[in-house]
């Protein structure tokens, strides 16, 4: 009789009789002896966060945030490190090693500084990865650049023109010379996809089955539909006007924003499947009840279009109209001769365009008054002196309070303003009139253009409640109104605002209302860690000795003569050679490890400030070789590095790659290739 092989047999029973059994946050499982309390959490699919652990690594280290309680023992142990036993009851989620991971959290932060994300991107209200897209221009790699951009951003040729870019007022090359051209760069970037005969198209998803109605074809509704697109929802969009754009279109003259870039930002949506239904009123044509029937949500995105009056005696008067109403009727080629002398009332960027645009329609005189001081005007500083050199008059700390028309005239009576010594809600120092000092300016044609309102019967037209103000009622951190499905931002919601803040906020409303249509809870997106050096200017002193002066190359534009009594756009584009020479004055701050950093992500669950504490480092120093990038200040002493190279051996040479992946800070990364 032949015998049966029992050995594999005996060594199953073995491996039973000798395993261990314990108890993880109430599941029972069982384990090999000399398992680690972190593997046998991960066998029963419960994650332990951990810093300084690597599996590849023999030694583990000591950063005790894989700590964890043994219940009965009192006792808090590292699970990285610690082997289970029989019969062991381990809690891995408490509030007190909550608190315990915050603490060693914080002391670790302590010693780490460095910028998570460029103080660029932190200003953008749309979060663009600009040291991304200008590390690519740098390299020549436009469609790469283009796509980084509209990840973010998904209408960069407009917004290339027109942004004030706050994102420059943040760049750190002030602390070295001028901050980097970061609009004009995102132009570039846009009009070499617009060139080309394959533009970029976003990934999308599968096709969920629902269907938005965005209500407005502005920045915040074309965001929008952007990125419901994208994530494979269909949209209709509704507009009262003949073309898409909103006040980018109808309120900004051809001069700064043409219609051709406007219809080439717009093409891609079309593109990818966005259905536009123009010359349809919200409350007239279409409402709320109707589209419920059809639609899964509907987006309100409508714009601030009404201008505001000035509460003055004379301003209904013939030969006074609005900013707005000027620049419409110049866009749609309407537009009688103004007259010789114009003078515009505001210090905004509808006066300053209004006034171009008075000029450019034949006035030989354009005056602007404002009540505050030049350096105090909300519009463009660009836009401003722009103005100025076209030969504009600015005259400031005057306020218009009535007016009359007389022989074909309208004459202004205005009182001259001074400084007060009280601030009022926007920061700046409230105006106040010097008494006697009234003078009086007559005009062919007097502009108004001191702000703009929301149409507040589109509101009451949903259903939802307004503001005092006129805006609509929602959730701050969702954008929902208190009717489900109706959702709304932009200056509906902000009142009037930037083209660029109506972008963040459509992608913000995107978010909710993928959220909604996919039957989860509506909640507003997490807020980031965001480690930083500080204000702009403020890094460490080393940090700027890195950079060499480099002088900001200028954009060209017309000459005076070429603009005048013409609409041409005023500013070129850079060409390929400049773009790159520019984009080479970045300092490209963001961290090169932002996208995995381990750090920031156990930040971003246990400080709730979301942010770090700042100290000045005084062993600040960056020392980049050919193969890898160390950041000294950004090391919090895990470990990591020093266990990999010991466990490499002294007579292998280093995996680099493997060396700086590991690093879970952005302290080792692989060395930037370019020179900046």
């Amino acid at each position: 009789m032949i015998p049966h092989d029992t050995g594999s047999h005996d060594t199953e029973t073995n491996s039973i009789m000798n395993s261990l059994t314990l108890t993880i946050n109430g599941l029972k499982t069982t384990v090999q002896p000399g398992t680690s309390i972190l593997e046998a959490a991960l066998s029963c699919g419960i994650t332990i966060p951990t810093l300084c652990f690597q599996q590849s690594l023999d030694v583990q280290g000591s950063c005790w945030i894989c700590i964890v309680e043994i219940k009965g023992k009192n006792r808090f142990v590292p699970a990285c490190s610690t082997s289970v036993s029989e019969g062991m009851v381990i809690e891995t989620e408490t509030e007190e090693l909550h608190l315990m991971r915050r603490r060693t959290l914080e002391r670790l932060i302590e010693q780490h500084c460095g910028d998570c994300l460029g103080q660029c991107e932190l200003a953008c209200p749309a979060g663009c990865n600009i040291p991304g897209f200008i590390s690519e221009i740098a390299a020549h790699h436009d469609d790469k650049a283009i796509a980084i951009i509209k990840n973010t951003i998904p209408l960069p040729g407009i917004l290339g023109r027109v942004c004030p870019a706050p994102c420059e007022d943040a760049c750190r090359r002030h602390g070295v010379d001028d901050p980097v051209s970061i609009c004009a760069l995102k132009r570039y970037a846009s009009d070499r996809d617009m060139e080309s005969s394959e533009r970029y198209i976003p990934a999308m998803a599968e096709k969920t089955g629902k269907h938005v109605a965005v209500i407005g074809a502005g920045p915040a509704g074309l965001t929008a539909t952007y990125y419901l697109l994208t994530l494979g929802h269909a949209v209709t969009i509704y507009d009262e006007h003949p073309a898409a754009g909103g006040m980018m279109r109808y309120g900004i003259p051809r001069f700064r924003l043409p219609d051709s870039v406007i219809d080439k930002d717009v093409e891609p949506l079309e593109k990818m499947g966005a259905t536009f239904r123009f010359e349809t009123r919200f409350g007239k044509d279409i409402n709320a009840a109707s589209l419920q029937k059809t639609f899964d949500a509907i987006f309100l995105a409508v714009g601030a279009q009404h201008a505001a009056a000035m509460q003055i005696p004379g301003e209904h008067e013939a030969g006074v109209l609005s900013g707005i109403e000027l620049l419409r009727q110049a866009r749609e080629g309407v537009a009688e001769h103004p007259g010789e002398r114009v003078v515009v009332i505001g210090g905004g960027n509808t006066a300053v365009d209004a006034a171009r645009t008075a000029l450019r329609l034949g006035a030989a005189s354009v005056t602007i008054l404002y009540r505050r001081t030049k350096e105090e005007m909300p519009a463009n500083r660009q836009e401003i002196n722009e103005a100025v050199a076209e030969g504009i008059t600015l005259h400031t700390l005057a306020l218009p309070v009535s007016m009359r028309r007389m022989n074909g005239f309208t004459e202004i009576t205005a009182i001259a303003m001074r400084q007060g010594e009280k601030t009022d809600e926007s920061g700046r120092k409230k105006p106040v009139p010097v008494n006697g000092s009234e003078f009086t300016i007559t005009a062919n044609t007097v502009i108004s253009a001191i702000g703009q309102q929301v149409d507040s019967s589109i509101a009451l037209a949903a259903g939802i409640g307004t503001s005092r103000k006129g805006t609509f009622d929602v959730n701050p951190a969702t954008l929902q109104s208190d009717i489900a499905g109706i959702f709304c931002a932009g200056d509906c919601v902000t009142g009037p605002d930037l083209a660029i803040h109506a972008v963040g906020e459509g992608k913000r409303a995107a978010h909710a209302i993928h959220l909604y249509l996919q039957g989860r809870p509506v909640v507003g997106r997490q807020k980031q860690f965001n480690s930083s050096y500080g204000p702009r200017d403020q890094a460490p002193e080393a940090f700027y000795s890195k950079a060499n002066p480099l002088e900001k190359i200028a954009l060209p534009e017309l000459s005076p003569e070429e603009r005048s009594g013409t609409f041409r756009e005023v500013a070129l584009g850079l060409s390929s050679e400049d773009a790159s020479q520019e984009a080479l004055r970045c300092l490209q701050c963001r961290c090169n490890a932002v996208e995995n950093c381990l750090l920031r992500e156990l930040a971003a669950v246990y400080l709730p400030s979301g942010s770090c504490k700042l100290e000045e480092k005084l062993d600040f120093e960056i020392i980049s070789g050919t193969e890898i990038r160390m950041e000294r200040e950004k090391c919090v002493d895990c470990g990591i590095c020093v266990r990999t190279l010991e466990q490499c051996g002294t007579k292998n040479e280093p995996d680099y790659q493997k060396l700086s992946s590991s690093c879970p800070t952005g302290a080792l990364s692989e060395a930037l290739l370019k020179k900046i």
